[in-house]
């Protein structure tokens, strides 16, 4: 049968069955994903993506990932129907999931036909902060950082609102599509945060008392009075601060709504985590009017607009009780401003839903701040005293105590928004598919897009007819709360693979092995394997021939070089002959530092270099039969071997007792 005939048997097929071809793919949730719990310890968890086999239902369940933490869904382990009729090569579903950190597995049932698994190896129900005020809360102004979280299951989305060193005003603010990561120490903590500060480890500590992931996003901005945050309520504001600064239109309050209205609205939230009092103490002493009422009426200002701006009129904010600053050469703190924080916080027929925050002011001496000022050290890093700080640690423990299970029981978390279901049909004769949107209430708009790019509208239309390639339908209400629709895909004809599984696996010598298999292929060209270290920019690393047209089993696998500690991301671009090519889902793995030891060129003709992130030690070179042929220990990270003098084989090379399998040609 030639090409044409299987593209018109296959768009017949797509007719009749409203379906698309080849196997699950899950689009939503992606990747490190936590969507907030309710007080009962539960979420419910929409699953969506397409499908390019004609399924006659789709099937999923959570695995916890942790023994004893979580609830496997459906109880048991078994799998539960989340879409009994995918419609036009799309599904779309829902579980309710206990908190916890989970591996989601899909599948799609066919009669006569083995299931077609896909998975999502990190999605959470737990805990989500958005943090905002000054440098205490945001880090920055060449404050030394803090750690990244120690444990896996705390996440942000790293983006700062800076472009070649300008912040766009809020107005003009282009975020891209949300890509979760761990919070590491470099992170951003989108949508301004500067890097992990003290909310790492915060977000270790909450874990490691209640046992479900964190999400946490940063919309804080250095020397930030609360007249500058009360001001940009108005987005078209523009208001200059009390140590001379002139922020963009909208900002910085534009920040926290930004955070609000797209992460959350997607999210879910538990509380905003409020850090400031510093500057508004500074400014005291100029001020004409109550300085305690002047702060607390404008701080519950911004409290109300973060509600009314979002729809979530009983959102929780949990206010620190800080004031601490240097003036005239002196620290000093302000009763004014730390009285109006303890009135919002004291009075809830007043002032509803504001909680009590760490009381900062006490520690301010070279233990936890090296200015009196700003809250410093790691743990770990020494400072250019010589000792070794941990105010940051200090700090991420005094919010951790105020995160009480008091709090957790009388806060009202905000669930997320279901994502946007969208209907996809296809008219007869045709490659095209036309998407529905879901009905939407007035004020509610629809934007589509191209799937990779969450800024760039192409239609404002309820339906859009579109042809082969990926989008995505986000639809923006009222307070511009923003939700998307899982990602969307057109084939326009058959895809050339079927996938049975792709995975990467730690070999232990930090050199990840990459494996994949395909149950059938037709008309495929070859594989492109695809590296990044931060899963937004993908590199070729490897181009592998496809066995081209087989119905049979075809594995394949890909052993990297060495690589150095850090996480690394591995895709797929599978190419069909006539140019047309699919990304498979992404895997990723975890290269620790110690097992970083490189031994290059491999194969090896004459000069072998050795080369550690740690002194090498003892080096051995042992022959295929056990044979020790070198020995020596080195004080350095790197040596050279001269392997003219071993006969063609295979060898095992060992330092500091890491080993590493090289071949002599």
């Amino acid at each position: 049968m030639n090409k044409n005939l299987l593209q018109v048997f296959f768009l017949l097929l797509l007719f009749i069955s409203k379906l698309c071809f080849a196997q699950v793919t899950v689009t939503f949730p992606t990747e490190r994903a936590v969507f907030q719990r309710n007080n009962a310890n539960q979420a419910n968890v929409y699953i969506g993506g397409f499908i390019t086999e004609p399924f006659q239902q789709i099937e999923a369940r959570f695995i916890p990932r942790v023994s004893g933490e979580g609830e496997a869904a459906p109880i048991g382990g078994g799998w539960t129907i989340i879409d009994a009729t995918p419609n036009g090569g799309h599904f779309y579903g829902m579980m309710t999931i206990k908190g916890g950190w989970y591996k989601l597995e899909v599948r799609g049932i066919k009669n006569g036909s083995e299931p077609k698994l896909a998975s999502v190896e990190r999605v959470g129900v737990g805990e989500i902060f958005v943090v905002a005020g000054q440098s205490n809360a945001t880090g920055g102004d060449a404050n030394p950082n803090g750690p990244g979280a120690a444990n896996d299951q705390i996440n942000s989305v790293n983006f700062q609102n800076v472009s070649g060193g300008l912040i766009a005003e809020y107005n003009n603010v282009q975020l891209p599509c949300p890509e979760f990561v761990h919070l590491d120490a470099g992170t951003k903590t989108a949508p301004f945060g500067n890097y992990a500060w003290c909310w790492g480890s915060f977000g270790d500590k909450i874990y490691e008392k209640y046992r479900v992931p964190v999400m946490i996003f940063n919309a804080g901005w250095s020397s930030t009075g609360i007249e500058e945050w009360r001001q940009t309520i108005d987005p078209n504001a523009v208001t200059t601060g009390p140590f001379g600064y002139t922020f963009p239109r909208g900002l910085p309050f534009g920040h926290l709504r930004l955070a609000l209205n797209n992460y959350i609205a997607q999210l879910g939230i538990r509380a905003v985590l409020w850090h400031q009092g510093e500057t508004d103490n500074f400014i005291e002493s100029s001020l004409t009017v109550n300085p305690k009422d002047r702060y607390r009426d404008k701080l519950w200002e911004v409290i109300n607009a973060s509600r009314n701006l979002s729809g979530k009129s009983n959102l929780a904010w949990v206010v620190a009780r800080a004031s601490r600053f240097t003036f005239d050469g002196a620290t000093r703190t302000s009763a004014n401003v730390i009285a109006a924080q303890n009135e919002l916080i004291n009075n809830d027929g007043t002032y509803a839903h504001v909680y009590q925050g760490p009381e900062t002011d006490p520690y301010y001496s070279i233990q936890y701040r090296s200015d009196e000022v700003h809250f410093r050290g790691d743990g770990v890093t020494p400072s250019p005293d010589g000792n070794v700080y941990s105010g940051l640690i200090s700090l991420a423990g005094f919010w951790n105590d105020r995160i009480t299970s008091d709090f957790m029981s009388q806060s009202t978390p905000y669930p997320a928004l279901p994502p946007a279901e969208v209907t996809a049909t296809q008219a007869p004769g045709s490659t095209d598919l036309t998407f529905t949107g879901p009905s939407i209430p007035g004020g509610s708009v629809y934007n589509w897009l191209n799937a990779d790019n969450c800024s760039q509208v192409q239609n404002t239309s309820q339906q859009w007819t579109v042809g082969t390639g990926f989008y995505k339908l986000k639809i923006v209400d009222s307070n511009k709360n923003t939700i998307f629709s899982p990602r969307l895909y057109v084939s326009g004809s058959s895809l050339p693979v079927i996938w049975k599984y792709f995975n990467v696996r730690n070999t232990g010598n930090s050199r990840p092995l990459i494996q994949w298999a395909t149950s059938e292929e037709m008309n495929a060209s070859h594989f492109e394997l695809e590296r990044s270290n931060n899963a937004v920019y993908f590199t070729n690393i490897k181009t592998i021939e496809a066995a081209g047209n087989s119905k049979n089993t075809n594995a394949y696998e890909y052993q990297e070089e060495f690589l150095p500690s850090g996480t690394y991301y591995y895709r797929i671009r599978q190419v069909d002959l006539d140019g047309k090519f699919t990304y498979s889902r992404s895997v990723s793995t975890k290269i620790a530092e110690n097992e970083s030891i490189k031994a290059y060129p491999n194969p090896v003709t004459d000069v072998l270099s050795i080369e550690s992130e740690k002194v090498l030690g003892l080096v051995e070179v042992t022959s295929v039969a056990g044979v020790r042929l070198h020995i020596s220990r080195q004080n350095s990270n790197a040596m050279t071997l001269d392997m003219t003098k071993f006969p063609t084989g295979l060898y095992t090379i060992t330092a500091n007792g890491k080993s590493y399998k090289v071949v002599k040609k």
